[in-house]
């Protein structure tokens, strides 16, 4: 049995080796390789529902899956974040646009810090809740004499000023000239009364500006900024005193909550630049390893099913099926990212060997485990591979494809229930 497992792990991975050399050597269709990849999801889907997941029920009941395949999420999950934050996140184009936005994300927040840092409310704010404000804000550049807002028109921003300054109209009177570091346009959001007064660049302006909906949701969150917005207000009142009771009431009551996390969620196009910054800080070991990680799960239950007589044709064939595209996506991925092709290839053909032994642990475990440790295990294996599904090879079909990978999801599904329901 022993050998048996090792060769049909080494069939079942042989796929990776085969998608590598076509990643590395030729550049198929972005629809090519989405269709391949639903293909095999859907494949894997099904097999794991009736190669794995009914099996475990059948044999130890529902807990010990539902605890095997929760603990492979979160192991499979886990691990695979610790990879990538050092270095392997090269092994996958998903993971590799996933770290590249999260890096470019944090570079622009610390820029934005960097220009905002002098404005007065934000003086003695906690680090975090500084992070959730840059999120949100929005630069704005204005010309000399551009009206930003007007006496009585409905408040919708708030300002903080990073650069010029601006007159405080009311009437026909200049109340006041705010500069860099100040703000406006709070009292309107605050009271929900109309603009008390018009605001004109004085000078070319570098502004930041919070929507109406994101200033509400971060100050009834924040009691530093509620704290540092009422002694701004205090003096502003002096020259608006008719607002002065709402907007105290107001911010009594804001004041009093807390600030909570807030993400910003949207695309970015890959850099280049901070493309080959990231290659550069990357580990071959970290990538090896997240590779590794992929594959371990599938050639387990690839020998625990050779050593318990049962070939588990669907399940090998998804195997087989699933990791032609993961492999042509990431060698292809790694290869633009400036790894070699020498070592694109002896990555993935050793990924073929190491899956053949680990298939020989697969069998191992079968013939001197407990049953339940058995199901426990495969349970695990299960949701390992629906984690990796759902995380990369899937997200990545529909990035490629789009909404047509549906039906190549679905055929490769069926194509897998059938296979399994004959040789049931």
């Amino acid at each position: 049995m022993t050998i048996a497992a090792f060769f049909q792990g080494i069939l079942g991975a042989s796929s990776l080796a085969l998608g590598a050399s076509v990643g590395v050597f030729f550049q198929p269709s972005r629809n090519i390789s989405a269709a391949i990849m639903a293909f095999g999801s859907g494949t894997l889907m099904a097999a794991i529902a009736l190669e794995i997941a009914s099996k475990v029920y059948e044999n130890t009941g529902f807990l010990p899956l539902l605890f095997g395949f929760a603990m492979g999420g979160v192991l499979f999950t886990s691990l695979s974040q610790y990879i990538d934050e050092h270095g392997g996140f090269l092994r996958k184009p998903a993971s590799s646009r996933r770290y590249l936005f999260e890096q470019q994300q944090h570079e622009q927040q610390l820029d934005v810090l960097q220009r905002i840092a002098h404005v007065e409310v934000l003086q003695n704010l906690p680090e975090a809740e500084k992070q959730a404000i840059a999120k949100l804000v929005t630069p704005v550049y204005v010309k000399s004499h551009q009206v930003l807002c007007r006496e009585g028109d409905r408040g919708d921003y708030f300002y903080m000023i990073a650069q010029g300054e601006a007159e405080v109209i009311k009437g026909q009177k200049i109340l006041t000239v705010l500069g860099a570091g100040e703000i406006f346009g709070e009292m309107s959001l605050l009271t929900g009364e109309p603009r008390s007064a018009t605001v004109i660049a004085r000078t070319p302006m570098e502004l930041y500006q919070l929507n109406e909906e994101n200033f509400a949701q971060v100050l009834t969150r924040s009691p530093h900024l509620a704290c540092a917005l009422s002694r701004t207000l205090a003096r502003r009142l002096r020259l608006s005193v008719d607002c002065q009771v709402a907007a105290e009431r107001n911010l009594e009551r804001w004041r009093n909550q807390l600030m909570e996390q807030v993400e910003l969620d949207r695309l970015m196009r890959e850099d280049p630049v901070t493309l080959e910054g990231l290659v550069q800080r990357s580990a071959p070991v970290a990538i090896l390893v997240g590779t590794l990680l992929d594959n371990i799960p599938e050639a387990a239950v690839i020998g625990m099913n050779a050593a318990s007589n049962h070939l588990g044709l669907s399940f090998l064939l998804a195997v087989f099926i699933s990791n032609f595209p993961e492999a042509l996506t990431s060698a292809s991925g790694m290869q633009q990212a400036g790894t070699s092709k020498k070592q694109i290839l002896s990555l993935w053909f050793g990924m073929v060997i190491l899956s053949g032994f680990v298939a020989i642990l697969g069998s191992f475990m079968q013939d001197h485990a407990s049953l339940l440790f058995i199901g426990i295990a495969q349970a695990i294996a299960g949701g390992a591979i629906l984690a990796m599904l759902s995380s990369t090879m899937m997200p990545e079909a529909y990035e490629l494809g789009g909404s047509s990978v549906s039906y190549s999801t679905i055929a490769g599904f069926l194509l897998s229930f059938l296979i399994a329901m004959s040789v049931g």
